[in-house]
């Protein structure tokens, strides 16, 4: 008998009006298109039939990028009494008519690319800003209740070992309910693959499979591949120990805390 998956997919865009130098969301889809919210109702009504208060995640590149009013597709999420993650970049904890509707529509999670703190990459738009204020607008949505999963791009140029530590500090002692930590990956159809392929640093020798988002594929600036690849490697068993992940334990159980009490005051 077939099973009820543990989670959904839902999209309510397609593409991103961004064009991140390392991202291939913008390059697989050139037009940016937000799905029409009774599409997204009439959807959602297909999940609930499977599961009454089923778990989705918005399979978007970016959620509310877009221009729309917010609201209808909270709505919908709400009445249909889904619990959701998505990914957004952290304007969104800027935007009070989002953060006041975040958890009470049931938002549990958002993943945020919060990318490299040494090298802005190209055609990152109004993404870019100052650490302190992307942390401001993280602090912001943890405080509506609704945990971010900072994501974190490691060996762009300009990376050296001091640059590594004082990422790993800052990833020790930072608010974020999670993280994930990746190394540069050039694909294919990317400014930066193109980049790399012009200045001929790309390790072809390596071959597709080597590009995993966990192994090196192309010549740092400023270190050995070796270098590179040990780096990484001391930095996931850092921010990854089991100190510092009890430490993030401890503020997911904060922010469900805060997203219980709002839930009984509204």
């Amino acid at each position: 008998m077939p099973q009820t998956p543990a989670r959904f997919t839902l999209q309510t865009q397609a593409g991103c009006p961004l064009a991140c130098g390392f991202c291939g969301a913008s390059r697989l889809l050139s037009r940016f298109a937000e799905k029409p919210v009774e599409r997204i109702r009439e959807e959602l009504a297909v999940i609930q039939k499977l599961m009454p208060r089923p778990m989705i995640e918005l399979a978007d590149d970016n959620t509310f990028a877009g221009s729309r009013d917010v609201n209808p597709l909270f709505d919908a999420l709400q009445d249909a009494k889904a619990r959701w993650f998505t990914e957004a970049d952290w304007r969104i904890g800027e935007r009070p008519e989002i953060l006041s509707r975040l958890a009470s529509s049931g938002c549990q999670q958002v993943l945020m690319g919060i990318e490299s703190l040494v090298f802005r990459y190209p055609g990152m738009g109004e993404k870019q800003a100052e650490l302190n204020r992307i942390m401001k607008a993280v602090d912001a949505i943890q405080d509506a209740g609704v945990a971010v999963n900072g994501c974190f791009i490691i060996g762009a140029d300009g990376e050296t070992a001091q640059s590594l530590e004082s990422l790993t500090e800052f990833l020790l002692n930072c608010s974020l309910a999670e993280i994930q930590v990746t190394l540069q990956t050039p694909f294919p159809g990317t400014s930066l693959y193109r980049q790399l392929q012009s200045e001929g640093r790309l390790l072809t020798e390596r071959g597709w499979s080597a590009y995993t988002l966990f192994d090196v594929t192309y010549q740092p600036d400023c270190m050995s591949v070796e270098d590179l690849e040990a780096g990484f490697r001391n930095v996931l068993c850092r921010v990854f120990s089991a100190s510092a992940s009890q430490r993030r334990n401890r503020i997911r159980r904060q922010i469900r805390g805060v997203a219980r009490s709002n839930f009984r005051t509204n």
